[in-house]
């Protein structure tokens, strides 16, 4: 589905005469009524405030992390060049279009007449430039720039096209280029990261006005003249890590919007509130850490077998996701570009997961740690206390520890986890497509917790493969590969689930994400927005 089209001439020209009304009626006032008159205008339906599981780690540098939860922030302030629509098809975005002009070179067209929200003009010098950085050694230890690390080179054909040069042919550049954020150059290049990403400059609908309670919320207003141009005056994004303080803050009017968990939804369905849920191009995993240097059962694909022998995950989905989801047992989702619909799930079967434990040589069962970050799908907690008692009836001892997503994040990067088991889902949301997840479960991740050697060719000739046929076959026969490797405990496909104010109209999920330039307020009912003070 193509995205929605940029707001209407009409609308925009009615705000606009709104906004001069106000502003008519505000030269009339004493200054002691300026308080008044922005809670007037806030009232009147103009600011959204959103609840989130956390904020990002690295601010407004947007190459510290790729996905949510950062992206619930990132993607109010920052475009790349391509986008997901809310059906997980590539759009466009910065570049209007873009073709392969040989297997290694790749040409975008840009989008006419964009300004970052300082000024400066997007421009093919301004996409040289981000992907320049990135490319530099301080760039390639990101996220991000390690996300792109196929690119040798970029170059300005003319001021609205770009010339993005490979080592190796990348099928799917353009979608990769979906999580790459374009900022303006002369501004990156003055402060430096550390300095933008407190005062982080973008294309997207909303500009940033300040960071609060130490970066665990942001502040953010409109900007009018973006391509995305929003139909708010303000954005607040608060970070609450905890579901549960995420629905009190629901209730309380303290917010409109909010990423919850599905054991909320019936509560807040009943005291008036909407619900919007949909997939989220993942499967909820715990990977098996098998490349640490202290020796670990999980090293065994006979023992990573046998666990995934011991979960009900059809139990899972069905009573703790209330069939919202499906059981999963291979990295793609099936809403996910190289799904493989011949490969079931693990079945339920504790007999051959104890007898494969006794094969492996744990006849009297094992004991292991797991390792998950907090507040990041809905029921995860739930479904690591069902696992735990899962794997108690074939032997298996675990213990969760529970982390601040910063935490797990710093640890995943620098290839420091100690736990036997980690909470990692394979993530294909940023392109929908299974080769990003692949990469990240193989030798080919910087500092691998999972390594077999023989899968890296395979993977990387279906990320050269320029034939979508055979590049779909190459996928599906390394789902097969993977369903038998069990580098992870496979779990449920995950959905994502938000809960709103019911007056809030024009919310469509994409990429995880709110789309927050559609999102506005009904007209009919401006007392729903009060403001808590």
């Amino acid at each position: 589905m193509p995205l929605p089209p940029a707001p209407a001439d009409r609308r925009t020209a009615r705000r606009a005469r709104t906004r001069m009304a106000g502003w008519l009626w505000l030269c009339c006032l004493p200054l002691w009524c300026l308080p008044l008159y922005t809670a007037w205008a806030l009232d009147n339906g103009q600011r959204l405030r959103v609840a989130v599981p956390t904020m990002p780690p690295t601010l407004g540098n947007p190459y510290g992390a790729n996905g949510t939860p950062s992206s619930l922030t990132w993607s109010a302030i920052f475009d790349g060049l391509t986008r997901l629509d809310p059906d997980g098809q590539l759009q466009p975005a910065l570049a209007v279009h873009w073709s392969m002009e040989t297997p290694t070179r790749w040409r975008f067209e840009l989008r006419e007449n964009v300004r970052f929200s300082n000024g400066e003009r997007v421009d093919a010098d301004a996409v040289v430039a981000t992907i320049e950085w990135l490319r530099s050694p301080e760039g390639q230890r990101t996220v991000i720039g390690n996300e792109i690390r196929s690119v040798v080179r970029a170059e300005a054909r003319d001021a609205g096209t770009v010339l993005i040069h490979t080592e190796t042919p990348d099928a799917i550049l353009p979608a990769r280029l979906s999580s790459v954020m374009i900022v303006p150059p002369r501004r990156w290049a003055e402060v430096g990261p550390e300095r933008f990403a407190r005062a982080p400059v973008g294309t997207g609908p909303f500009q940033l006005v300040e960071w609060a309670d130490r970066g665990r919320s942001a502040r953010l207003v409109a900007v009018d003249d973006s391509w995305r141009a929003p139909r708010l005056e303000e954005l607040v994004l608060v970070g609450l890590p905890d579901s549960a303080v995420r629905v009190q803050a629901l209730r309380s009017r303290e917010v409109d919007l909010a990423v919850v968990d599905i054991d909320d939804t019936d509560f807040l369905v009943a005291r008036g509130f909407a619900i919007d849920h949909a997939p989220a191009m993942q499967v909820m995993a715990l990977a098996f850490n098998t490349e640490r240097e202290r020796p670990t059962p999980v090293s065994d694909v006979r023992v990573r077998q046998a666990l995934n022998l011991a979960i009900d995950r059809e139990a899972i989905a069905g009573i703790l996701l209330q069939g919202l989801a499906a059981p999963a047992g291979q990295p793609a989702s099936r809403v996910t570009h190289g799904y493989a619909p011949d490969i079931a799930p693990y079945p339920y079967d504790p007999e051959r997961a104890r007898a494969l434990l006794a094969e492996a040589g744990y006849p009297d069962g094992l004991t292991l740690e797991i390792q998950v970050a907090e507040g990041n799908m809905p029921a995860a907690s739930q479904i690591y206390q069902v696992i735990v008692q899962y794997l108690a009836r074939i032997g298996v001892q675990a213990r969760v520890q529970v982390r601040p997503f910063a935490a797990w994040l710093r640890d995943y990067l620098a290839g420091s986890v100690t736990a036997d088991l980690f909470g990692l889902p394979w993530n294909s949301g940023p392109y929908n497509d299974v080769i990003r997840p692949l990469e990240y479960y193989s030798c080919l991740k910087r500092r691998p917790f999972f390594c077999e050697p023989e899968i890296v060719p395979r993977i990387e000739a279906a990320n050269v493969e320029t034939d979508p046929a055979r590049r779909l076959e190459l996928l599906r026969e390394l789902a097969a590969d993977m369903h038998a490797l069990a580098p992870s405990l496979f779990v449920i496909e995950q959905i994502d689930l938000f809960a709103r104010d019911a007056g809030l109209q024009g919310v469509q999920i994409a990429n995880r994400v709110p789309m927050y330039e559609y999102i506005h307020w009904q007209p009919a009912d401006p007392a729903r927005q009060r403001i808590s003070r």
